[in-house]
């Protein structure tokens, strides 16, 4: 007869096989509510029960403090200790249907939008353009449209950015609840745009990554 795991064990095994997971706990990058709610799936399968959120959050707690730091993508850490990172407040985003007329409209915006020396973006997804610019410029030409706000910030390499990275942000931005509404690669640089409330954390996550390598070095 089979012993069944405890909750310890089964959220040990989890981490431990996930590499992100390892990074991101070592390093006290995550929110462990956010990481308890998603893996809680896989432990009460191990465990053979319903188990609690809380639970599990206590289990991390308890690894996280036993954790030299790990830093599993050597690569994307080394490449974001080394990027330049902008941010753009007030930006919105609108969409615009494909039609001749809306050709017209997203053409003149986007010569505005260049004349005035502002950061946008404009997406086609074969129905529609998606247009993300400073909300401003936006607001004058939809005027009818109501136009959420966001942060946008941008990381720009030097290089070529490393392979995985954009699976990587986008992993640690869901393991510290952070939805992003695009994440785009375009050359070397990454835009990453996400709600307003949320930019703050996203800033501060992306300076946490990129003092890991330092942070690494000195435990050496």
């Amino acid at each position: 007869m089979s012993r069944s795991l405890s909750i310890q064990q089964a959220v040990r095994i989890i981490i431990e096989e996930n590499p992100l997971y390892v990074t991101l706990l070592s390093s006290g990058l995550v929110n462990l509510s956010a990481l308890a709610r998603s893996i809680k799936p896989l432990v009460d399968s191990m465990v053979g029960k319903d188990t609690k959120v809380f639970t599990i959050v206590k289990a991390l707690e308890r690894m996280s403090m036993n954790y030299k730091l790990v830093n599993e993508y050597p690569d994307i850490v080394k490449a974001l200790s080394m990027a330049e990172i902008i941010t753009y407040s007030g930006m919105g985003e609108v969409e615009i249907l494909l039609t001749e007329e809306n050709m017209d409209k997203v053409a003149k915006l986007r010569d505005l939008l260049a004349a005035a020396k502002v950061q946008f973006i404009i997406l086609n997804d074969g129905n529609k353009m998606h247009v993300i610019a400073p909300l401003m410029y936006l607001a004058n030409v939809c005027t009818q449209t109501k136009i959420e706000e966001y942060g946008m910030v941008r990381i720009m390499f030097a290089e070529k950015a490393p392979v995985g990275i954009v699976t990587f942000l986008v992993q640690v931005m869901k393991s510290n609840q952070i939805t992003a509404k695009h994440v785009l690669r375009y050359d070397n640089d990454i835009y990453i745009v996400v709600e307003r409330e949320k930019t703050p954390l996203l800033l501060n996550i992306i300076e946490r990554l990129r003092t890991m390598a330092a942070l690494q070095s000195t435990q050496q």
